[in-house]
């Protein structure tokens, strides 16, 4: 047991395992940590993430060939967020490039390191008279983990743990800071960075954190909060999606594609089921009226009495009083904004109107870096207290004078 995994063993949190590693599920209280990641900030441990590397002259031609991304469009401290499909076009994995000065640093929820060199070493066999210049294709997750802060304070704390660079720095973008690295990158709309090093360095960042992030109302957690956040923001979940489809196009992912890079992984068959035009596309809905509790995938939707698809997943949204979720749809249905569906239940029926997603406006569009702060009085927590804040600046000045 590494000296991070000891530490949520010693402070009480329920432990699950998650792409082949033990991390913390949840802290003990699952909605108060969704409540932090939304309000203020939620520190979780992500070392489930799969990590592995390739260094060389030829690597990042090595990467195109396997990535839907166009590797060549980012430089040093960059990053870029794609996919990664199988033959048939269908979705493998969706993962995070960092270019960092001369390597790439592959990043993957739902693959493990040598899972993810197992498919580099696959594509460099194939082209290996074309790449001559691959130094390295290397796992690290044995060796490295990852902490993840996500919220709409999450920048002002690392600020000042690691320097006010950290609050400068756009998104999918990186940087070096007591030998480890952060990255700035996430899937739920909230400000998030993600911090990997050494589980000792993780541990004893950890616990910096703790003890900073008490003024911030930071709040421990684990990955339990996922469920509410990418019912709202949904993302690529394999055990959620899968059941229905792998393809990036009837899942509306094929933004993650860039078809005139040149050949990749899965390219052809994409482009040939683009042609033909999907037979069904997943698109989101919002359910008014009685909250609905998670429901169970596969139920059926009707369209003017008729059978138009299935049921993906849907529960209860606090933040927009009422239930929200994602079907699969037939495609001459499959458009946002439009009612007379039906969701059809057990022992109910309830009215449906499709949506674009994500359904919620994220708090951390209402704070600004370099207007806002949740510590400063000098300065208001938000945008939507601005206006109250400058009326009492206004008066202290009137009572001043």
């Amino acid at each position: 047991m590494n000296k991070l995994t000891a530490l949520h063993h010693a402070n009480g949190a329920v432990m699950g395992l998650r792409n082949q590693r033990t991390i913390p599920f949840h802290y003990g209280q699952p909605d108060a940590e969704y409540q932090a990641v939304r309000q203020n900030i939620l520190l979780t441990d992500y070392s489930h993430f799969g990590i592995a590397q390739v260094a060389g002259e030829d690597c990042w031609e090595l990467l195109n060939l396997l990535v839907s991304a166009d590797v060549s469009s980012i430089r040093d401290e960059q990053a870029i967020y794609s996919l990664i499909l199988d033959e048939q076009g269908y979705i493998v994995t969706d993962l995070y490039i960092l270019c960092d000065e001369d390597r790439f640093i592959l990043l993957s929820e739902w693959c493990s390191g040598e899972a993810l060199c197992e498919m580099i070493n696959h594509i460099w066999q194939q082209h290996r008279e074309n790449l001559p210049e691959i130094e390295q294709v290397l796992p690290l997750d044995t060796t490295l983990g990852m902490l993840h802060f996500e919220g709409p304070y999450s920048w002002e704390l690392l600020g000042e743990l690691y320097g006010i660079d950290v609050i400068g720095l756009p998104f999918l973008e990186h940087m070096h800071t007591d030998d480890m690295l952060l990255l700035r990158a996430g899937k739920h709309g909230e400000f998030s960075y993600k911090l990997i090093g050494t589980f000792d360095q993780l541990a004893d960042a950890w616990q910096r954190a703790i003890v900073a992030g008490e003024k911030y109302q930071l709040r421990t957690g684990g990955v339990d909060y996922q469920r509410q956040v990418r019912l709202e923001n949904p993302c690529w979940q394999p055990e959620v999606l899968a059941p229905f489809s792998r393809c990036p196009v009837e899942l509306q992912m094929q933004w993650m594609l860039r078809y005139n890079k040149g050949d990749f992984v899965g390219r052809d068959a994409v482009l040939q089921r683009l042609e033909q035009g999907p037979a069904q596309r997943a698109i989101g809905i919002i359910i008014k009226g009685e909250p609905l509790a998670e429901q169970q995938p596969n139920q059926t939707i009707f369209f003017d009495n008729k059978p138009a698809g299935s049921l993906i997943t849907a529960a209860y949204c606090p933040e927009l009083e009422a239930s929200v979720g994602r079907v699969m749809l037939n495609s001459d249905v499959a458009y946002a904004n439009i009612n007379h569906f039906i969701l059809q239940g057990e022992f109910t029926a309830r009215d449906v109107t499709t949506s674009a997603i994500p359904f919620i406006r994220n708090f951390s569009f209402m704070v600004n870096p370099a207007e806002h702060s949740f510590i400063d009085p000098a300065r208001p927590k938000n945008i939507l207290e601005q206006s109250q804040w400058k009326q009492q600046q206004e008066t202290c000045v009137v009572q001043a004078d």
